[in-house]
């Protein structure tokens, strides 16, 4: 099931910058997918699924970092369920392909599989990418998205289900975003023993060992505390390969 803010609906303040960065990484992806559709790419190939690799130079995205209580959870609910005039205008809760909102608090928000599903029902329910929901009727792909095989397997489900799919098809008319909300959640270990094993398995590990496969024209949004180093440096290259994926840091209250 998708999981959602529990700020929805509540008035939201200030941080306009934020959005103005976000159009135009939303449009710098767009300028992406179109010079990846002219370049020779990789080809991946699992199953009844085939789909072209996206290229270095396309795979890239944006990591929202700041302190606990900077508004990050807050900003990410405006983006899907803008309250301001201003926000509403600007309409970028259009190009949301997906979302998810992990809780410490709600261990059901941190099942990976629970994760996968829901995205899968977003894409779907979505009508932005025609045809993704054909795909989905190989029995191969049906079979990793049954509670248990997909918990036993999430990283071919996520691949076999979500992203791989999503190369196949035409690029929609406008590039859209993935997003994932306090993604260090389910990380909660201290940090001299937050290593990749403690971390393999999570959401977070499943999205930066997946980025390379994500199709040019989506943005991959995500929202982590600055003290969870571990996590943030799995999507800003210092021990993974997303080097380029941009930055945006929030202020402490006050």
């Amino acid at each position: 099931m998708a999981q959602t803010s529990l700020l929805q609906g509540k008035q939201f303040y200030c941080r306009e910058w934020v959005f103005h960065k976000l159009q135009h990484c939303l449009q710098e992806k767009a300028s992406c997918a179109c010079s990846a559709a002219n370049k020779p790419s990789l080809v991946a190939n699992s199953g009844n699924n085939t789909g072209v690799v996206s290229g270095k130079g396309a795979a890239w995205g944006v990591l929202l970092v700041g302190g606990p209580g900077s508004g990050k959870t807050a900003l990410c609910t405006e983006l899907l369920w803008p309250s301001s005039p201003a926000n509403l205008q600007r309409g970028l809760h259009r190009q949301a392909l997906a979302f998810h909102f992990c809780r410490a608090q709600d261990s059901d928000t941190l099942c990976v599989g629970g994760f996968i599903r829901g995205l899968v029902t977003q894409i779907c329910r979505s009508g932005l990418i025609q045809g993704y929901e054909d795909k989905l009727r190989d029995p191969a792909i049906q079979s990793l998205l049954q509670p248990g095989e997909c918990e036993r397997n999430p990283a071919e489900a996520f691949k076999r289900c979500i992203l791989l799919p999503l190369l196949g098809m035409k690029p929609p008319q406008q590039s859209l975003f993935m997003l994932v909300d306090s993604v260090d959640e389910g990380c909660n270990v201290s940090e001299g023993e937050q290593t990749s094993t403690s971390l393999s398995g999570t959401i977070a590990d499943i999205l930066a060992s997946h980025f390379e496969f994500f199709p040019p024209w989506l943005l991959l949004l995500c929202s982590a505390r600055k003290q969870s180093k571990a996590v943030t440096k799995m999507f800003t290259g210092e021990y993974r390969a997303l080097k380029v994926f941009g930055t945006l840091y929030f202020p402490g209250p006050g």
